[in-house]
């Protein structure tokens, strides 16, 4: 009798898990490039008091000490934005960037159509050497 009960609650659990899981990976995007150094997603607003759709965020995953140079957000090899010269701070309409460990928004829009395929291109530099490193959002 026992088993019966855990088994309809363990089913009640999977089912609102996979409930959860489904909603939040229809409001957002997201990738990590490559080397594991940047992640990036792209989002529904949830703040009802905010205009923009969708924002995106650039996180930098390691520790190094970098010099971020450009934010280039494409969709199927279009540019929708680029971004550069950072400055640490709070923007008047909200946006934070830090730029130790880097962390910025870099696009408000629209939500993403299926079939078109979303890149973050990250130029940054370190040692004087730049790089870029080009990721797919999914």
């Amino acid at each position: 009798m026992k088993k019966k009960s855990y088994l309809k609650l363990l089913i009640v659990f999977v089912l609102l898990g996979g409930g959860v899981y489904w909603y939040y990976n229809s409001i957002a995007i997201w990738g990590t490039s490559a080397n594991g150094m940047w992640k990036a997603t792209y989002k529904k607003n949830q703040d009802q008091y905010v205009e923009r759709g969708w924002t995106g965020k650039v996180k930098q995953k390691s520790g190094d000490r970098v010099t971020v140079e450009d934010i280039t957000f494409t969709d199927n090899n279009r540019t929708l934005m680029s971004v550069g010269d950072f400055e640490e701070g709070e923007a008047e309409d909200g946006e934070v960037t830090v730029l130790y460990p880097f962390s910025a928004e870099f696009y408000g829009g629209d939500e993403p159509k299926k079939g078109h395929v979303y890149k973050v291109h990250v130029t940054w530099k370190d040692k004087e050497k730049s790089h870029t490193d080009s990721f797919q959002l999914k």
